[in-house]
């Protein structure tokens, strides 16, 4: 029984001190497998959450969007699309400091309307900040099709 209390007291010690030593709480490699979950759920509302407020959202050859609210909008006018995979492979990711850049390629298949299926493949660069939370946000996703 005490071997059991000593036991219990020392795992306590040891979460309290883990949770409070300051360290991130998520990875940048977390924020994008938790953005590639969500996608794959198309929860636009928690898509954007993923942002920053000033974040820009682009393709290449196409106008940006910027702003977590324009975010959402654009990522809310989708409801005639349904995601059937989403999966986001992480190539490279440089942290310095507060600041992250994930490079990764991106494979979706989806359906539209209902009928049609598309497949859809692209590489993807990702700069990330931390904030005050430290908690990995996306500032700025650039895609490019392959």
């Amino acid at each position: 029984m005490k071997i059991n209390i000593i036991f219990c007291f020392c795992v306590i010690v040891i979460s309290c001190l883990y949770s409070c030593s300051g360290k991130t709480k998520t990875t940048p490699q977390d924020a994008i497998k938790k953005y590639e979950r969500l996608i794959q759920e198309m929860k636009a509302d928690s898509i954007s959450q993923l942002f920053t407020i000033d974040a820009e959202v682009g393709h290449d050859g196409q106008p940006s969007i910027k702003g977590r609210d324009s975010i959402y909008q654009f990522l809310s006018s989708f409801k005639n699309v349904k995601v059937l995979s989403n999966i986001d492979s992480i190539a490279n990711i440089s942290v310095k400091n507060d600041s992250a850049v994930v490079t990764g390629v991106y494979k979706q298949t989806v359906i539209i309307s209902g009928k049609d299926t598309v497949n859809v493949a692209g590489q993807f660069t990702s700069t990330m900040v931390m904030d005050k939370n430290k908690n990995w946000l996306i500032r700025r996703m650039k895609t490019r099709s392959l």
